[in-house]
C-alpha cells in the first residue's frame, strides 16, 4: 500500500508540474512563475522516482 501511494505522489507531482509548465507556457504576462514552477516540480518527481527505484532493488545475486 505504501508503495502504491508513493507512486501516486510521484504521478501527481509529474503531472501538476506538467500542467503549470504549459499553463506557464500559455499565458504571456506570469510565465516565468509558472514555468520555473513546473519544472520544478517534474525535477522533483523524478527524483522521488530514482530514489525509491534505488532503494527497492534487491541486492540479490549478480555482479554488485
Amino acid at each position: 500500500m505504501q508503495k502504491f501511494l508513493y507512486a501516486l505522489v510521484v504521478i501527481l507531482l509529474f503531472i501538476v508540474g506538467l500542467i503549470g509548465l504549459f499553463y506557464g507556457l500559455f499565458i504571456l504576462w506570469k510565465p516565468l512563475a509558472y514555468t520555473i514552477g513546473g519544472l520544478l516540480l517534474i525535477g522533483l518527481s523524478c527524483v522521488l522516482n530514482q530514489a525509491y527505484d534505488n532503494t527497492s532493488i534487491s541486492q540479490k545475486g549478480g555482479d554488485s
